[in-house]
């Protein structure tokens, strides 16, 4: 069996600066995405790995941390302010601080931007089929006779871009899904193109089918600034999440 940890960036739209702790304020200021800040991208991602213990107990859910992501780009400070076991947990901190982000900004400058990471930590046999599939990500193939040229896809990183989220419309819980309690992730796998709106879409992590249908139904509505190459605007592929819970 595999394990396969699943990665969500969520930040909080809070407005205004706040310190980072007493002894730090004096030096940085830590400031939340809004308000003329800019959301810091990520650029690097490093997995997170399940320990010995909590494969055989057979943990799975999310470790909720909040994270300081520096003028730099680096992780600073971690918290975490959903625990869900104490090595995962541990192994959640390890990875996210050798991720790396574009920084955020406050009038063209890069400043320290407070955000939260979701890690989820599923134990998987096999990924789940997709429901709609991504074209091949190669250029000039036609995909059949009669068919048109489908335009290349690239993913963020060498000179490409990451698209950034304009317009958020949030998924909706089904009556069976409420009824039954059912709270998770769906993974998603998107192509934004160079319009800004969204185009194919992927379940790369399936939580209940009607679900499924209300986060892809739901993201189809995102809209993006889109990546670029060379400057000029262009499809890319990104991951994303729609975390579902009950409260």
């Amino acid at each position: 069996m595999r394990a396969l940890p699943l990665i969500a960036l969520v930040c909080c739209l809070v407005a205004g600066p706040v310190a980072a702790n007493a002894h730090q304020a004096r030096e940085t200021t830590v400031y939340e995405p809004g308000n003329g800040v800019t959301a810091p991208v990520l650029v690097k991602e490093a997995k997170p790995q399940y320990t010995a213990d909590a494969m055989r107990a057979r943990v799975e859910g999310t470790v909720t941390l909040e994270c300081v992501v520096q003028a730099d780009g680096a992780i600073g400070e971690v918290r975490v302010a959903k625990a869900l076991h104490p090595g995962l947990d541990q192994e959640a901190i390890k990875a996210v601080k050798q991720w790396r982000f574009e920084p955020g900004l406050k009038d063209g400058k890069p400043v320290a931007v407070r955000v939260t990471l979701e890690i989820s930590f599923t134990l998987r046999d096999k990924p789940p089929q997709p429901l709609f599939p991504v074209p091949p990500l190669a250029p000039g193939d036609a995909g059949g006779k009669g068919q048109k040229e489908t335009p290349r896809v690239f993913k963020p990183g060498n000179g490409v871009t990451a698209p950034t989220v304009v317009k958020q419309v949030k998924p909706q819980y089904t009556p069976d899904a409420k009824e039954a309690k059912v709270e998770g992730v769906v993974g998603l796998e998107c192509v934004v193109e160079a319009t800004g709106s969204v185009g194919d879409v992927t379940v790369t992590r399936s939580l209940d089918e009607g679900l499924d249908q209300e986060a892809i139904k739901a993201v189809k509505q995102w809209r993006f600034k889109p990546g670029t190459k060379d400057g000029k605007a262009v499809p890319v592929l990104v991951t994303l999440e729609m975390t579902f819970t009950l409260r």
